[in-house]
């Protein structure tokens, strides 16, 4: 299931743009913010391994601010590709999906970690024809679980 994780925001992204607009902003950073009772290079470095495990491609970093941001190409993603070689065709292989985590020192052992996924979607001549950000509380819960269980294994390494 951790090799699928990403494959959940590709599911449920296209019934969560209506349900952007009713949430309020506190609501939707309830839904994309967690703290974690860890230092900030523990989190910061645990976001960057869940994310690759996933299979999404690091586009940029800076730990000094916290920012990380990556993406997956559904049609280049092996999800994509599985379902092409046994369908032929997969509709919307024109999506990016892009995570973007900012991770914020509270103090020296409680890290707040925010993440937004986005959705573009692009026609076959390359057009962007429809963006939409995810605020599906269960994969969101997903995802900073997965985050939750790294930490602890970096964590249980170092003895701690």
């Amino acid at each position: 299931m951790i090799k699928y994780l990403w494959i959940i925001p590709i599911i449920v992204l296209s019934n969560c743009a209506s349900a952007e607009a009713k949430l309020s902003p506190m609501q939707k950073r309830q839904i994309t913010s967690r703290i974690y009772d860890s230092d900030y290079e523990t989190v910061y470095r645990a976001t960057l391994t869940v994310l690759q495990d996933q299979g999404y491609i690091i586009k940029n970093t800076d730990m000094n601010s916290g920012l990380i941001v990556s993406e997956i190409d559904r049609e280049t993603s092996k999800f994509s590709q599985f379902f092409q070689g046994l369908f032929g065709d997969v509709t919307d292989k024109g999506t990016f999906i892009e995570v973007s985590c900012m991770a914020d020192k509270i103090s020296d052992n409680s890290t707040e970690l925010r993440i937004n996924i986005q959705e573009t979607k692009y026609d076959a001549g390359g057009s962007r024809q429809e963006v939409n950000r995810l605020y599906d509380e269960n994969t969101y819960q997903q995802i900073f679980n997965e985050i939750g269980v790294e930490i602890k294994r970096r964590e249980a390494i170092r003895g701690e």
